[in-house]
């Protein structure tokens, strides 16, 4: 009876080793399809172009780009900072700020920008702050969640909007469509979240029941996955129905970053040279912020074909879309460095306490 349990454990490890594989090869091959996509996209530039728009740039709107987006950090960390604190674990804004920015670095530079950086967010909060892993993997969850849920709450409106404007450069009946359908199921999702339906785990233990012997292959560690999730959806009905007015706060802070991100687009273009309207605004922040939705890393390849499209269907020319990519771009790398700096320190410094953590 034992050789059968070690060969099955074997079995087991080769098949998670084999998709690990499959998951790095997966990885490099969405990044390396990324690359090509971008040098298409790239290819034939007008820089002449570019660099006349670029010219208009002093050191004050190098400054006022990088302030924004130094404020926006707090803003769009607040949320977590605030569901931390309803949850009884409270953390230093300073000390989120720097977690988030480590983890963004991650999210950034994986498949699918929006996420990736989750783990080591639950792990700081752990072993830096001595916070559970069932609070700090629900605070993580939830956050996630509602940023989610904001983003496409905020993109289907403004689809909406740009259906019924003058200048649309998407085909409106789609467009509707995918808004209408969106809605609907994240309605659903939610009615579902705050009436203690529990949708994800259900979902989650549903695949596994009817794909059970391929999940238990691929992680042993469903169990405890499905506690966590079964611990951030109560986390979440708990919020929405004890803490009504730090729900209503935690949205709002979500909306507020969203307006930053808008502010942030009119500011680059207006020091590009051209002031955007509203529809015109509301069309290259829709188009920018769907590109890094996509599986590539960063969004490698979509951006950059993305932002030059829109602005040349809006008759702004691709100068300014080219433009507002390259900004973009630096900000990013900026950031990310910063990210993977900070990450690199705690994950090599884990027995010393941090200059950030000391302010606390």
């Amino acid at each position: 009876m034992i050789m059968p349990m070690k060969s099955t454990k074997q079995n087991s490890k080769n098949v998670s080793s084999l998709w690990r594989k499959i998951q790095k090869r997966w990885r490099w091959l969405l990044g390396v399809l990324g690359l090509v996509m971008a040098w298409y996209a790239l290819r034939g530039v007008a820089w002449d172009e570019v660099l006349k728009l670029f010219s208009g740039i002093d050191t004050l709107a190098i400054l006022s780009i990088v302030a924004i987006n130094l404020l926006m950090l707090p803003v769009m960390t607040a949320r977590w900072w605030l569901l931390l604190k309803t949850l009884g674990t409270p953390v230093s804004l300073l000390s989120v700020c720097a977690y988030r920015t480590a983890a963004n670095a991650i999210s950034y530079l994986t498949p699918g920008p929006h996420f990736g950086g989750e783990p080591l967010s639950v792990y700081l909060l752990h072993q830096r702050q001595k916070i559970s892993v069932s609070a700090a993997t629900a605070s993580v969850a939830v956050d996630r969640l509602l940023e989610l849920l904001a983003s496409f709450v905020v993109l289907a409106l403004c689809l909406v909007n740009l259906a019924f404007a003058e200048i649309n450069p998407f085909y409106r009946g789609q467009q509707l469509s995918i808004v209408i359908g969106t809605l609907a199921l994240f309605s659903l999702i939610l009615l579902a979240l705050f009436t203690g339906k529990r949708p994800f785990s259900r979902s989650v233990l549903l695949i596994s029941r009817l794909y059970g012997k391929y999940v238990n292959q691929i992680s042993s560690r469903t169990g405890s996955f499905m506690d966590t999730l079964v611990t951030s959806e109560s986390m979440a009905e708990a919020l929405f129905y004890s803490h009504r007015y730090q729900f209503i706060l935690i949205n709002l802070l979500s909306l507020s970053h969203w307006i930053a991100i808008f502010a942030e687009f009119w500011l680059m273009s207006f020091f590009l040279g051209v002031s955007l309207s509203f529809w015109q605004m509301t069309a290259v922040v829709v188009v920018a912020r769907l590109a890094f939705f996509t599986p590539f890393p960063a969004g490698i390849g979509v951006l950059e074909s993305a932002l030059p499209w829109v602005t040349a269907s809006l008759g702004l020319g691709s100068g300014l879309g080219l433009g507002l990519l390259i900004i973009i771009r630096l900000r990013d790398l900026l950031f990310s460095l910063a990210g993977l700096g900070l990450t690199t320190k705690y994950l090599t410094c884990q027995r010393k306490v941090s200059i950030i953590d000391d302010m606390q």
